[in-house]
């Protein structure tokens, strides 16, 4: 059986978790590296989630730890969502998984470099400073990549501004370089992320599933449902997980080529994705932009993920 090569780039918080749970069992994934950068919370307390699930669920990829804050922002980071560790809800044993000792740019940079030009796939879905540093540390590394998939950004509201998505909005100046790479990018963004709705009764369903992975889920989403109904009054969305149902079946998402950059300077729109469809600014198309997604089988690729796990208990 054919696969695709992958790194998952995390910001292990809640929605992160699932992308790699559904990563590391995907029989059409190979993967073989989770690189974590700070951005829903500390890189001490993102890199130790990863472990901390990693470990629980014996998922054997090696664990980097990469850049501790945006290249020129301070951190801030996402507690008021995933909480004060980042990934709260769950509570895991003794942590059984050591981080690997090279860093996650490093990583990032031999891998693809070492493989053939387009064999390696990687999936972003934190801030994306360690790509940056990695395109600014090798510059033959985005033409190297086969495909580059960002969970980030949006063509219409944001959710930590305004007009900015959470990621993006972390670092602009990283997801600047990162668009402006001549990397082979796919963006899913808020726009069609937050039609992923795990609502109450859907969570209830998943409870169900035999196996570790989704005791943890229903754990995690739990806390996560309840700081996104305080914060938003809204339930909350499966973001991440978006971009690995992606990477495993393209076909689950419909989109279309279009320019885009990232405002750096606005007073009210640091941040945003500037997402041209039409032409109108005479840019370069430089992204395949998401604009939907099959919801009905999003939701099969996650139920059958989490229940590839049984054999765990």
């Amino acid at each position: 059986m054919s696969y695709r090569r992958v790194i998952l780039d995390v910001d292990t918080g809640h929605d992160d978790a699932v992308a790699i749970m559904m990563a590391a069992r995907d029989p059409a994934l190979a993967l073989e590296g989770i690189t974590v950068t700070a951005g829903n919370q500390t890189l001490p307390k993102t890199l130790q989630n990863t472990l901390n699930l990693c470990s629980a669920l014996d998922i054997a990829a090696p664990v980097y730890g990469g850049m501790t804050r945006p290249l020129m922002a301070e951190l801030e980071p996402a507690a008021r969502i995933h909480g004060e560790s980042g990934f709260d809800g769950p509570v895991f044993d003794s942590c059984g998984k050591k981080a690997e000792k090279e860093h996650a740019v490093n990583f990032l940079v031999d891998a693809v470099m070492g493989a053939a030009s387009g064999e390696i796939t990687l999936i972003a879905v934190a801030p994306l400073t360690n790509i940056a540093m990695a395109m600014r540390l090798e510059p033959a590394f985005a033409g190297r990549l086969g495909e580059l998939i960002i969970m980030g950004g949006s063509m219409g509201r944001g959710n930590v501004t305004p007009s900015a998505e959470f990621n993006i909005h972390t670092d602009p100046e990283a997801a600047s370089i990162v668009f402006n790479s001549g990397a082979n990018i796919t963006m899913i963004g808020l726009d069609v992320t937050t039609t992923v709705v795990l609502d109450d009764a859907r969570l209830n369903a998943l409870k169900g599933i035999p196996g570790s992975a989704a005791k943890i889920f229903a754990a995690s989403m739990e806390h996560y449902s309840a700081a996104c109904k305080a914060y938003t009054g809204e339930c909350p969305a499966m973001h991440d997980p978006c971009c690995v149902a992606y990477a495993s079946d393209p076909s689950i998402i419909a989109a279309r080529r279009a320019a885009v950059d990232i405002e750096l300077s606005g007073a009210y729109t640091r941040g945003r994705t500037v997402v041209d469809l039409v032409g109108s600014s005479g840019k370069k198309q430089n992204a395949l932009v998401a604009l939907s997604i099959d919801n009905a089988r999003f939701w099969a690729r996650l139920e059958d993920a989490l229940g590839r796990y049984r054999d765990r208990d």
